[in-house]
């Protein structure tokens, strides 16, 4: 048989060729979390493919209509509306272990209000999104043409000043951003079912720009859109400037409402049974005791 020595901790914590500390099991070495750096990397890059391909989207469509003068109409929504869900999908998977995956400043603040985020972070990460944002428009510009992209408004969301006021714009972002942040609680939270998250993420998000397109254009994210705002007055776009604060304040405020809502209705007092469709996990105290069982048979 075997005997296995127990390491000193001055052992463990040896450093050996490489700089690599040796004596810790490869598995605990890479748990560790994330630096900051790559936690705002992440939210960089995962909020830069929102933008170039969700806005992009809308604005290919554009380029695509004035060559073929064919009016806009819901199939063309739901494209615009498919492209956000996919990309959405595809980011919250990729960098969701690393940052979190939240590519929208409202969800950021939400969670700090709601105390599920650090508020030291909060800037960081606020200046990642919208840097991501700005770049991720650039891109448009980049793929699609300046004139080409200027002229199919850049992915720009806006409201029709002749139909609709300030006062209800505001409104409008803040109800689909409260839905979006609601969802994101519900489904980041340990009763829900696991693995799914991305994938309702995206769909409430599909669900949310089919209502609110026509109407708003459905930023529902204050970084996506300031990166097609700021790039479409860079590129000598027309930009209705005064609609910003309505964009701004409705996204920031229906997200912390959003949040604030699930955390009062979600959480559960600590007798009450679980009723999810997760599947629970059997009680360490059971494993063990099957174990033992087992062992003795």
């Amino acid at each position: 048989m075997f005997r296995l020595r127990r390491r000193s901790p001055e052992e463990v914590r040896s450093p050996g060729p490489s700089g690599l500390v040796t004596g810790v099991p490869r598995a605990i070495r890479m748990a560790a979390p994330p630096t900051t750096w790559q936690k705002l990397a992440a939210e960089f890059l995962g909020t830069g493919f929102l933008v170039f391909v969700g806005a992009g989207s809308a604005a290919a469509t554009g380029v695509i209509a004035a060559g073929t003068k064919a009016p806009f109409s819901l199939a063309e929504l739901g494209m615009i509306s498919f492209a956000f869900m996919l990309v959405i999908v595809g980011a919250v998977y990729a960098i969701g272990h690393i940052s979190g995956g939240h590519i929208n400043p409202a969800v950021t603040l939400s969670l700090a209000v709601s105390g599920k985020f650090s508020w030291r972070e909060v800037p960081g990460y606020w200046a990642a999104q919208l840097a991501g944002a700005i770049a991720g428009a650039a891109a448009i510009y980049l793929t699609l043409g300046r004139l080409a992209t200027v002229t199919a408004g850049g992915g720009v969301t806006a409201y029709n000043p002749a139909t609709m006021g300030f006062g209800r714009g505001l409104l409008i972002e803040a109800l689909g951003t409260f839905i979006l942040v609601f969802v994101i609680f519900g489904v980041i939270d340990h009763r829900a079912v696991p693995g799914w998250a991305p994938m309702a993420i995206g769909a409430i998000v599909f669900a949310i720009i089919i209502i609110l397109g026509p109407a708003t254009g459905a930023a529902i994210n204050p970084a996506r859109y300031l990166g097609a705002v700021f790039m479409m007055g860079a590129f000598g776009g027309k930009v209705l400037w005064s609609q910003v604060p309505a964009y701004l304040i409705g996204e920031l405020i229906g997200g912390v409402l959003g949040g604030l809502a699930w955390v009062a209705i979600g959480r559960v007092r600590a007798d009450a049974a679980l009723t999810s469709l997760a599947p629970s996990e059997p009680a360490p105290a059971a494993v063990d005791g099957e174990r033992i069982q087992e062992s003795a048979s």
